[in-house]
């Protein structure tokens, strides 16, 4: 039984990706596009985090990273952050091929769950 729970928690360790490092690479959306910054670290618990941050019309967006979720070679992180008095919410899904990461968003308001942009991203480890 002890050697089953080793060797399950070793091939869980192997089949999620490592994606530690920062991401840089752009967004395009509906409304608008920029440049955005992804960083991955291992917390004092081994779990994954996140920080990301964007670019709008110039202006530098720090979020607050709510979740993240690392399965295989797919990442899911959910962000909020302050544009002028709106509090947003970003969902990103996305998958990891070597050391680029691309996919979709989504960004609601956190007033009334109502759709405000969607659209795409792709970041490169710099």
């Amino acid at each position: 039984m002890r050697m089953l729970t080793v060797f399950l928690l070793l091939a869980f360790v192997l089949c999620a990706a490592d994606i530690s490092g920062t991401y840089k690479g752009t967004w395009t959306g509906g409304m608008a596009n920029g440049d955005i910054t992804m960083t991955f670290t291992s917390g004092a618990d081994g779990a994954p985090k996140a920080d990301v941050s964007f670019t709008i019309q110039g202006q530098d967006v720090k979020c607050n990273v709510t979740s993240l979720k690392v399965d295989g070679s797919k990442i899911e992180v959910t962000y909020d952050f302050d544009l002028g008095d709106t509090k947003l919410q970003s969902t990103a899904t996305g998958t990891i091929d070597g050391k680029s990461l691309q996919g979709t968003y989504k960004t609601k308001s956190l007033a009334d769950d109502s759709a405000v942009d969607e659209g795409t991203w792709k970041a490169s480890a710099s």
